[in-house]
């Protein structure tokens, strides 16, 4: 038996496990949450009851595909080259063989791929071209970009690709957790800066942009590095979320071993991506609600602005945030708020700007409410602290005591 069809029996293996079966952002519904780095069957039938819904691997074969079915998840499918000129009729015979698999969420090109060499570059311009020519279903193309570049490097790559990354390792950067807002909102805002919009119909050129998240240890023993807390992963988590994600990675599933305190982080990643798909389904409500920018958020108690920092690769002296940040949605008739808290200290805040006729909100995942009165509310948060509210939509009309 050749290799070409070994690889072909392997496929359809595959395609026969998951036929059917719904795909995620930006060409199916779900809400993306990728783990790199996840190898066999039985740990991803473990992870996927939180939620977690596509795997990746650096050892990517085309038997990987059906691994991935076999654990009920989704695949990046990793297409090979580093610098050098692939010939189109061989890229065209790869696409072809994995693309008869519907266990591919995206395409996943070769990472790290330099804007400023130019073999590189037409490598990933290739191979966005030849999927789309080649797969019959045009699946979305991904490429991880390191995390410190700025919108100019950023901007370099969007037109090529329709999922954008954020890579938001904060203790690996050395950054404050207020960096992660500004992380993830300049890769925003290069999909703008480069000409396009944010949404799912990747195929008319709109983009999603996602975020990859720290689960690792980057420091050495001559060189040891702080460790994230278990608060500070969870705040990157939502923060992402607020400043434009619509999907996570983490980074990664195998090198949660590396520190026994990632366990721990390990953990919180899970509660959150059982919060995104649980049964308030608020990962249907981030990518298909509508944005209200009508609310108002000031701190009441406690630093009014983050900590400061200086992105690297930046001429920036120093930059800050306000210490709450939010996103506010309506989606199936409720007003849903996140609310994050980048100061590593506590902080009160009032919320103003909510519908008139709302008494009282729910904060989920605590088991309470918070009293509503004329359109404002007030909440308390430790430091890094997040809290989600959700409260049903009547007839009256937001409040304009904020005006």
């Amino acid at each position: 038996m050749n290799q070409t069809t070994t690889i072909l029996i392997l496929v359809m293996l595959a395609t026969s496990s998951v036929r059917g079966a719904e795909g995620i952002a930006p060409e199916g519904k779900r809400f993306p949450l990728c783990l790199y780095s996840i190898h066999t069957v039985d740990e991803m039938k473990s992870v996927k009851r939180y939620g977690w819904n596509v795997g990746h691997t650096y050892a990517f074969k085309p038997a990987f595909l059906r691994t991935c079915a076999e654990g009920g998840m989704l695949s990046m499918a990793h297409l090979p080259g580093k610098s050098e000129i692939i010939p189109e009729a061989e890229a065209a015979r790869t696409i072809r063989q994995l693309a008869a698999s519907d266990a591919i969420a995206w395409w996943d090109l070769p990472e790290e791929r330099r804007w400023w060499r130019k073999n590189e570059m037409a490598l990933i311009a290739n191979y966005c071209k030849w999927t789309r020519r080649y797969d019959p279903r045009k699946r979305p193309n991904y490429m991880y970009i390191p995390g410190h570049y700025t919108i100019k490097g950023v901007v370099k790559y969007v037109p090529h690709l329709d999922i954008v990354p954020a890579s938001v390792y904060t203790t690996y950067s050395g950054m404050p957790h207020a960096w992660v807002r500004w992380r993830m909102e300049t890769t925003v805002k290069a999909i703008g800066v480069a000409g396009y919009t944010i949404g799912d119909d990747y195929l008319k050129g709109q983009k999603t942009p996602v975020a990859a998240l720290e689960l690792f240890y980057g420091g050495k023993k001559d060189k040891p590095v702080k460790i994230m807390s278990p608060q500070g992963a969870y705040h990157d988590f939502w923060q992402c979320i607020v400043s434009g994600a619509r999907g996570i990675l983490v980074f990664s599933y195998w090198h949660k071993r590396d520190k026994p305190q990632y366990e721990k982080n390990w953990q919180v990643y899970n509660r959150a991506a059982s919060q995104i798909t649980g049964k308030e389904r608020l990962g249907q409500m981030i990518l298909n609600g509508k944005e209200l920018n009508t609310l108002r958020c000031e701190v009441t108690k406690g630093p009014e602005r983050t900590e400061q920092f200086v992105p690297r690769g930046t001429n920036l002296k120093s930059l800050n945030f306000p210490s709450i940040d939010f996103l506010a949605k309506v989606w199936n008739e409720h007003l849903y708020i996140i609310l994050v808290n980048s100061a590593e200290k506590p902080v009160s805040a009032r919320v103003t700007g909510l519908p008139g006729d709302i008494d009282k909100a729910v904060v989920l995942f605590e088991n309470r409410t918070v009293p509503t009165k004329k359109g404002s509310l007030e909440m308390s948060f430790g430091p890094l602290g997040v809290h989600i509210l959700k409260m049903p939509l009547g007839t009256g009309k937001p409040s304009r005591s904020d005006d």
